[in-house]
C-alpha cells in the first residue's frame, strides 16, 4: 500500500503555474468585456445645444423666431420642440406659451433643426405686445425613443429686424 502511495505524483509546479495563469486570464478578459459593454450603454445619452436663437420685431410690429438646435448626444431625438414663455392666450389661465417644432423632428446625433416663424397668438394673429430689449424665456424640449425628456432653458431678447 505504501507502494502506491509513493508511486502517484502530482502535478509539476511549471503545469500549475500555466493552468492559474489561464484561469486569470480568462477571468480579467470576462470582467473587461462585462465593464465595457456597461460602460457604453450608460455613456448613452440624448444633449440638445442650441446653435442659434433671435427674436426680431420688424417695423409693422410683427415678432419672428429664428432657432437652430443640434443633437448633441449620442442617442436619437424622436421629437423636438421650441416653448417661447410668451402668454397667447390671455383668456385661459396660466401661461400659454408659444410652442414650435423644428424640422426635421427626428435628429440623429450630429444633427441640426430649424424654425423660423411669425410669433402669434392663438387666434393666428401676429403677437406685438413684446418690446424691444426685453429677455424672453424659451425652453427647448426633446423626447427620446426611451421615452426620456431633454429639457434646455435658455432665454432670447426681442431685437430690431
Amino acid at each position: 500500500m505504501t507502494r502506491l502511495l509513493k508511486k502517484r505524483r502530482a502535478l509539476s509546479p511549471a503545469i500549475t503555474t500555466l493552468i492559474l495563469l489561464g484561469v486569470a486570464i480568462a477571468g480579467g478578459v470576462t470582467v473587461l468585456t462585462v465593464f465595457n459593454s456597461q460602460s457604453s450603454v450608460a455613456a448613452v445619452k440624448g444633449a440638445i445645444t442650441i446653435e442659434s436663437m433671435s427674436l426680431i420685431k420688424n417695423s409693422s410690429g410683427e415678432t419672428w423666431l429664428s432657432v437652430t438646435i443640434k443633437n448633441a448626444g449620442n442617442k436619437e431625438i424622436d421629437t423636438s420642440a421650441v416653448n417661447l414663455q410668451v402668454d397667447t392666450d390671455t383668456g385661459t389661465a396660466g401661461l400659454q406659451p408659444f410652442t414650435v417644432n423644428p424640422t426635421p423632428q427626428v435628429l440623429n446625433p450630429a444633427q441640426t433643426a430649424s424654425i423660423f416663424t411669425r410669433v402669434d397668438d392663438s387666434g393666428g394673429n401676429p403677437l406685438t405686445g413684446l418690446n424691444l430689449g426685453q429677455s424672453i424665456p424659451v425652453e427647448i424640449l426633446g423626447t427620446t425613443p426611451d421615452g426620456s425628456t431633454i429639457s434646455v432653458p435658455s432665454s432670447v431678447t426681442v431685437g430690431l429686424a
